[in-house]
């Protein structure tokens, strides 16, 4: 028999015993702080558990699902608009314009080639929008309390594109003061060669790009001299030899054309961007993408090439813009898959308005983001202009004015 001090005393151990042992749940009670990192939202949440009597649990507390929560910085920018996964987007940057006369072959205007003997002035270093990388604003993370990283930024950099509408229209020019006047009009050219390593007397504000017409000592001598004071004026890419598969312009097999694209251009690899020889249109074995094709092989790896130079002269018409789209194509496919260089081209025949709408439009369009640049044969009276104060009505389609 028990005592009643002892049946009580068990009475009380097992009272303890059942409140100790008796069931038993949490409920969790969030904290939480956004935190704005590399554009990503991170949830910190600390969770708080307290443990209660069954039956005395006190009202249930709901839990927001994170789509329900919103933080607002006051003095931050707002993040939303910035996609992890979608780049911020950047303006392009206009390059620069041109001029000049280049010797052509038999149904083409003849131009005639400016001696090395001509000196050009030095200028102002000026970036081309295809190699000039835009740095955009820095967006500072909302900082959370709870977090490790006080502050996390997140810098965006998107290099300009070279297919932008604003980059890709160049001058062939021999007349410099007439690219000054098309820029006065309102013209998008951006850039400018003249078939020599020479400005001669264009703006320094344009983009200039020299070329080696060929390896003969007249337009030869002189030219380290000559590439170094573009690269000081702000070029970022040579073009090689003119037309050498055509014996009326620089007139080189290729495997001379390989040898000297070696000897003037390889000391320049890593400063410039450098073009093949530009090579003409023609479809006879020998010479246009059959010349470039035996350039390469001849190359056997040796030369450097950034990209290729093509001209193109043909009808006009839709017609003629389909020949002529399929034709840099073709030189597009040749050249590795490396972008092209239209240097010349031109609608020698019918409805010439019409070709040039078709062919800008195309360029211009994401479809032909493989031409870089191109410039139309060429910037003088005649041909893109009437006067030496107006432009054609192509010449504005080309220009961009209309």
């Amino acid at each position: 028999m028990l005592s009643k001090a002892t049946i009580l005393a068990l009475c009380a151990a097992a009272s303890v015993k059942e409140v100790a042992a008796g069931p038993f749940h949490r409920h969790v009670h969030p904290k939480r702080a956004i935190v704005w990192a590399e554009t990503d939202t991170v949830i910190v949440t600390d969770y708080v558990t307290r443990t209660v009597t069954e039956g005395e649990e006190g009202p249930t507390i709901a839990i927001p699902t994170s789509s329900s929560v919103k933080v607002e910085a006051e003095s931050e920018p707002t993040p939303s608009a910035v996609s992890s996964t979608s780049p911020l987007s950047t303006p392009s940057v206009p390059t620069t314009v041109v001029t000049l006369v280049k010797p052509s072959s038999t149904s083409t205007p003849v131009v005639e080639i400016p001696t090395t003997s001509s000196t050009a002035a030095a200028s102002p270093i000026v970036h081309d929008a295809a190699s000039t990388t835009s740095a955009q604003p820095t967006i500072e993370a909302v900082a959370s309390t709870t977090s490790s990283a006080a502050e996390a930024e997140s810098s965006v950099t998107t290099s300009t594109s070279s297919s932008s509408s604003t980059g890709k229209r160049g001058a062939a020019y021999n007349d410099a003061s007439l690219v000054s006047t098309v820029l006065g009009l309102g013209g998008k050219l951006t850039w400018a060669y003249n078939w020599t390593p020479d400005p001669n007397g264009l703006e320094e504000s344009v983009m200039f790009y020299p070329m080696l017409w060929s390896t003969a000592s007249d337009h030869s001598t002189g030219w380290d001299d000559k590439a170094k004071a573009a690269i000081d004026r702000g070029s970022t890419a040579f073009l090689s030899f003119n037309e050498p598969d055509i014996s009326s312009q620089a007139n080189m097999s290729p495997s001379e054309a390989a040898d000297g694209h070696k000897q003037y251009f390889a000391k320049y690899a890593g400063k410039v961007k450098i073009s093949s020889p530009a090579i003409s249109s023609s479809e006879s074995e020998g010479q246009g993408i059959s010349w470039l094709t035996q350039f390469f092989t001849a190359c056997a790896g040796g030369c450097q090439v950034d990209f290729c130079a093509a001209h193109w002269y043909g009808p006009g018409g839709t017609d003629g813009a389909t020949q002529f789209l399929d034709h840099i194509t073709k030189v597009h496919e040749a050249c590795e898959n490396k972008n092209v260089w239209v240097t010349e081209f031109a609608a020698q025949s019918g409805d010439v308005n019409t070709f040039m709408k078709t062919v800008v439009d195309k360029l211009e369009s994401d479809e032909y983001s493989f031409v870089e640049k191109y410039s139309y044969f060429w910037l003088s009276e005649g041909s893109l202009m009437n006067t030496t104060t107006t432009l054609s009505d192509f010449g504005e389609i080309f220009a961009g004015t209309v």
